[in-house]
């Protein structure tokens, strides 16, 4: 995720694909429906959840009744590797409460499979017995192969209950790559492993690449998403996912603003669908791993604010806005995954601006995004 201020930057130079962009002009509505792709058919409203943070069950069960009474249909949910598979290989025990690790994430599918609500697992972070000593959780695994068994572990636990699985997060930022620089080619190695494993237990799932992290930076940290996404196909990724994954924050720009390679705005996902298209991926959807505008209030830091800011309301209108301009004029646009749902003060605090996306308080009061994205997706 970069910071944007202004609507011009620093990415001078940028080639992009040719701009044959479905966002362009018109399309009367009727055409549009007639266009959507397979993949693109569905309930466009989703939210990213942090469940498996909640130690307690009434809360999980709060929450996903809070989703869909909100008319969401699905969640994005987290499946860390790391959390999973704690200390070895085929070692799915806690080593300190000696419970199994899959009891928390069975109980997340039980409800959310309850509650009619699908389920997004994004599949990332690696224990440290897979990954070298004295390295972060986001290092890639020494073998990939050990990445794969787990894959196959997860889809065959969950084989007709999850449907769609994200592999990884923002490999294009070097905090998500292991602190190292961004590497296109490593990262097709790992989706291929995920996607060969997860075909051969399940023929019938879904597989997400990971979303990139839309940024102007080009620099030993971050990779400027367009170029990655280059990259990523000319070193075969294209054959290795069904789904692409894309973030989309508006931040200070409403939804309308054309895409420009310069700025980071909602359209400018657009962009990276001219890649697609011109790879050959155009029967390929799109759906949205984090959507929306942050709401800090008026005296937040300028220097904190990482997404700029809106005001509330204008957040609120501005998220429904965004679906409402994808549904009129991309038929390759899915599930819009509004980040966040609801997160704990011990995982994110007033103190940052990103708590500033959330739709429920801790205490699950809705703040005005939350009834404007639930008035929409329920007519009520």
């Amino acid at each position: 995720m970069g910071r944007r201020l202004t609507r011009r930057g620093f990415a001078k130079g940028l080639v992009i694909a040719p701009l044959v962009l479905a966002g362009c002009g018109e399309p009367a509505a009727g055409q549009i429906e007639q266009d959507r792709l397979p993949l693109a058919q569905v309930n466009p409203w989703g939210t990213n959840t942090f469940l498996h943070q909640d130690a307690e069950s009434w809360r999980k069960r709060k929450t996903l009744q809070m989703v869909k009474d909100a008319g969401i249909g699905w969640i994005k949910q987290h499946f860390p590797w790391a959390d999973i598979e704690q200390s070895g290989p085929g070692q799915y025990i806690d080593p300190l409460w000696k419970t199994s690790t899959w009891e928390k994430y069975d109980e997340i599918v039980d409800l959310a499979e309850e509650a009619g609500i699908e389920i997004v697992a994004r599949i990332d972070r690696v224990p440290a017995w897979a990954r070298p000593e004295e390295s972060t959780s986001t290092k890639p695994p020494s073998q990939l192969e050990d990445f794969g068994r787990f894959i196959e572990t997860i889809v065959a636990r969950y084989r007709g209950r999850i449907r769609h699985y994200q592999i990884w997060n923002e490999p294009n930022l070097a905090h998500e790559w292991g602190g190292r620089r961004p590497d296109a080619a490593g990262y097709v190695d790992l989706l291929r492993t995920a996607f060969m494993a997860a075909q051969a237990v399940d023929p019938e799932v879904l597989i997400l690449n990971a979303p990139l992290a839309a940024t102007l930076e080009r620099s030993a940290r971050a990779q400027v998403e367009l170029e990655f996404l280059r990259e990523f196909y000319g070193a075969g990724g294209g054959d290795y996912f069904h789904i692409h994954s894309a973030n989309a924050f508006g931040l200070g720009f409403p939804p309308e603003d054309p895409p420009d390679p310069e700025v980071l705005n909602f359209r400018r996902v657009e962009l990276s669908r001219a890649i697609m298209v011109a790879n050959g991926d155009g029967d390929k959807p799109i759906w949205f791993n984090e959507y929306g505008w942050n709401a800090s209030p008026p005296d937040f830091p300028p220097h904190l604010l990482v997404w700029s800011r809106v005001d509330e309301d204008v957040q609120a209108e501005w998220t429904v806005r965004g679906v409402e301009y994808a549904r009129a004029n991309w038929p390759w646009a899915g599930v819009f995954c509004v980040w966040f749902f609801l997160r704990q003060y011990i995982d994110v605090d007033p103190d940052e601006s990103e708590f500033y996306f959330r739709m429920v308080d801790p205490d699950f009061t809705p703040r005005p995004v939350y009834r404007a994205v639930a008035r929409a997706a329920t007519g009520k």
